[in-house]
Protein backbone atom coordinates (compact mmCIF):
# COMPACT_ATOMS: atom_id res chain seq x y z
CA UNK A 1 0.00 0.00 0.00
CA UNK A 2 2.82 2.44 0.89
CA UNK A 3 4.67 1.31 -2.41
CA UNK A 4 1.40 1.88 -4.82
CA UNK A 5 1.27 5.70 -2.60
CA UNK A 6 5.15 6.40 -3.25
CA UNK A 7 4.88 5.11 -6.69
CA UNK A 8 2.13 7.62 -7.42
CA UNK A 9 4.02 10.13 -5.94
CA UNK A 10 7.09 9.49 -7.37
CA UNK A 11 5.22 9.85 -11.13
CA UNK A 12 4.11 13.15 -10.17
CA UNK A 13 7.49 14.56 -9.02
CA UNK A 14 8.82 13.18 -12.41
CA UNK A 15 5.51 14.71 -14.66
CA UNK A 16 6.66 18.05 -12.92
CA UNK A 17 10.56 17.85 -13.45
CA UNK A 18 9.35 17.10 -17.47
CA UNK A 19 6.80 19.96 -17.24
CA UNK A 20 9.14 22.29 -15.99
CA UNK A 21 11.90 21.15 -18.22
CA UNK A 22 9.51 22.08 -20.91
CA UNK A 23 8.81 25.18 -19.58
CA UNK A 24 12.30 26.41 -19.12
CA UNK A 25 12.60 25.05 -23.29
CA UNK A 26 9.47 27.15 -23.98
CA UNK A 27 10.05 30.71 -22.13
CA UNK A 28 14.04 30.22 -22.72
CA UNK A 29 14.67 30.25 -19.28
CA UNK A 30 18.34 28.46 -18.28
CA UNK A 31 17.18 29.09 -14.56
CA UNK A 32 14.72 26.28 -14.98
CA UNK A 33 16.54 23.39 -16.32
CA UNK A 34 18.73 22.59 -13.17
CA UNK A 35 15.03 22.50 -10.83
CA UNK A 36 13.68 20.42 -13.41
CA UNK A 37 16.85 18.14 -13.87
CA UNK A 38 16.90 17.72 -9.74
CA UNK A 39 12.54 16.77 -9.85
CA UNK A 40 14.27 14.23 -12.49
CA UNK A 41 16.84 12.76 -10.44
CA UNK A 42 15.19 12.81 -6.88
CA UNK A 43 12.52 10.93 -8.88
CA UNK A 44 14.86 8.05 -9.94
CA UNK A 45 16.03 8.24 -6.95
CA UNK A 46 12.89 7.79 -5.38
CA UNK A 47 12.42 4.85 -6.91
CA UNK A 48 14.79 2.49 -4.66
CA UNK A 49 12.57 3.88 -2.13
CA UNK A 50 9.87 1.97 -4.04
CA UNK A 51 11.31 -1.15 -4.99
CA UNK A 52 14.03 -1.53 -1.94
CA UNK A 53 16.97 -2.33 -4.10
CA UNK A 54 20.71 -1.19 -3.61
CA UNK A 55 21.59 -1.79 -7.47
CA UNK A 56 20.04 -0.84 -10.34
CA UNK A 57 21.40 -2.42 -13.71
CA UNK A 58 19.98 0.34 -15.61
CA UNK A 59 21.97 3.10 -13.80
CA UNK A 60 24.72 3.66 -15.97
CA UNK A 61 22.16 3.74 -19.30
CA UNK A 62 19.94 6.50 -16.85
CA UNK A 63 22.80 8.22 -15.86
CA UNK A 64 23.96 8.51 -19.87
CA UNK A 65 20.41 9.79 -20.71
CA UNK A 66 20.37 12.63 -17.89
CA UNK A 67 23.36 13.32 -19.04
CA UNK A 68 22.26 14.02 -22.50
CA UNK A 69 19.30 15.77 -21.29
CA UNK A 70 20.69 17.85 -19.43
CA UNK A 71 23.47 18.64 -22.20
CA UNK A 72 20.61 19.22 -25.02
CA UNK A 73 18.47 21.47 -22.98
CA UNK A 74 21.10 24.07 -21.88
CA UNK A 75 22.39 23.39 -26.00
CA UNK A 76 19.03 24.16 -27.22
CA UNK A 77 19.18 27.45 -24.98
CA UNK A 78 22.40 28.76 -26.04
CA UNK A 79 21.22 28.26 -30.06
CA UNK A 80 18.70 30.63 -29.44
CA UNK A 81 20.90 33.07 -28.49
CA UNK A 82 22.33 33.46 -31.61
CA UNK A 83 23.68 31.78 -34.81
CA UNK A 84 26.54 28.94 -33.95
CA UNK A 85 29.84 29.13 -35.59
CA UNK A 86 30.03 26.37 -38.87
CA UNK A 87 31.08 23.17 -37.34
CA UNK A 88 30.17 23.69 -33.63
CA UNK A 89 26.46 21.57 -33.76
CA UNK A 90 28.90 18.34 -35.35
CA UNK A 91 31.28 18.77 -32.61
CA UNK A 92 29.63 19.23 -30.28
CA UNK A 93 27.54 15.93 -30.62
CA UNK A 94 30.16 13.87 -31.15
CA UNK A 95 31.43 15.33 -27.82
CA UNK A 96 28.02 14.45 -26.14
CA UNK A 97 27.96 10.92 -27.53
CA UNK A 98 31.81 10.30 -26.80
CA UNK A 99 31.11 11.43 -23.20
CA UNK A 100 27.57 9.51 -22.84
CA UNK A 101 29.38 6.28 -24.45
CA UNK A 102 32.25 7.06 -21.46
CA UNK A 103 29.88 7.81 -18.81
CA UNK A 104 27.91 4.23 -19.31
CA UNK A 105 31.36 2.46 -19.50
CA UNK A 106 32.43 4.23 -16.65
CA UNK A 107 29.14 2.96 -14.74
CA UNK A 108 29.42 -0.55 -15.79
CA UNK A 109 32.70 -1.02 -14.00
CA UNK A 110 31.26 0.69 -11.09
CA UNK A 111 27.88 -1.20 -10.86
CA UNK A 112 30.33 -4.70 -11.44
CA UNK A 113 32.77 -3.31 -8.48
CA UNK A 114 29.51 -2.45 -6.07
CA UNK A 115 28.35 -6.21 -6.72
CA UNK A 116 31.23 -7.62 -6.04
CA UNK A 117 31.24 -9.34 -2.77
CA UNK A 118 34.73 -8.46 -0.65
CA UNK A 119 35.30 -8.78 3.11
CA UNK A 120 37.48 -6.33 4.01
CA UNK A 121 35.97 -4.51 6.89
CA UNK A 122 35.97 -1.14 7.74
CA UNK A 123 39.24 -0.29 6.04
CA UNK A 124 37.90 -1.31 2.96
CA UNK A 125 34.76 0.81 3.13
CA UNK A 126 36.91 4.08 4.10
CA UNK A 127 39.13 3.82 0.99
CA UNK A 128 35.86 3.14 -0.90
CA UNK A 129 34.52 6.03 -0.14
CA UNK A 130 37.88 8.01 -0.26
CA UNK A 131 37.98 6.77 -3.43
CA UNK A 132 34.41 8.05 -4.32
CA UNK A 133 35.00 11.57 -3.05
CA UNK A 134 38.32 11.98 -5.13
CA UNK A 135 36.42 10.50 -8.41
CA UNK A 136 33.32 13.23 -7.68
CA UNK A 137 35.86 16.42 -7.01
CA UNK A 138 37.38 15.21 -10.53
CA UNK A 139 34.56 14.80 -12.26
CA UNK A 140 33.10 18.14 -10.98
CA UNK A 141 36.85 20.00 -11.54
CA UNK A 142 36.61 18.40 -15.36
CA UNK A 143 33.27 20.18 -15.52
CA UNK A 144 34.28 23.56 -14.20
CA UNK A 145 37.08 23.05 -16.49
CA UNK A 146 34.93 22.63 -19.77
CA UNK A 147 32.70 25.71 -18.89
Amino acid sequence: MVAVRLGGLLAVIGAVGVVVLAAALVIRAPALVTPALALLGAEYAGLFLVRGDTLDVRAPLYGAAFLVVAELAFAALELRAGAAEPGLVARQVAVLVGAAAAGVVVGLVVLAAAATPLEGGLGLEAVGIAAAVVLVAAIGRAAARSR
